[in-house]
């Protein structure tokens, strides 16, 4: 997987759901995310993912992309935007695994930053 297809991914984690996430998420997925949703792993990030509401629109600056054999990870600055409520600023990891039908995110990290 290239650069603009990693990112791509990345993106359509965060703005197209649940679909996304099932194609791209490693089963034993961990994500980390500030309270109240704190440490979520494997089927429970999907499920989630169904009653959240979705970014419209988000933008990843200081981007970094460190790989290694069948491992690629992310590192980016992000900045969400739902229909209503301010934007949601964070830097975020990602961690894509190669496995035999394709690349999966097996970790995500979020710490919310500023505005």
């Amino acid at each position: 997987m290239n650069d603009d297809q990693v990112w791509k991914s990345e993106e359509r984690l965060w703005l197209e759901g649940a679909a996304a996430y099932e194609e791209l998420l490693h089963p034993e997925c961990v994500m980390a995310f500030s309270p109240p949703v704190g440490i979520m792993q494997g089927i429970k990030i999907a499920e989630s993912i169904r009653h959240a509401p979705r970014w419209k629109s988000v933008t990843m600056t200081r981007r970094a992309v460190c790989r290694s054999k069948g491992v690629i990870v992310l590192a980016y600055y992000a900045r969400g935007e739902r229909d209503t409520g301010d934007p949601y600023l964070a830097y975020c990891t990602s961690t894509y695994v190669q496995r035999e039908d394709g690349w999966q995110i097996v970790q995500h990290q979020q710490t919310p930053a500023e505005i």
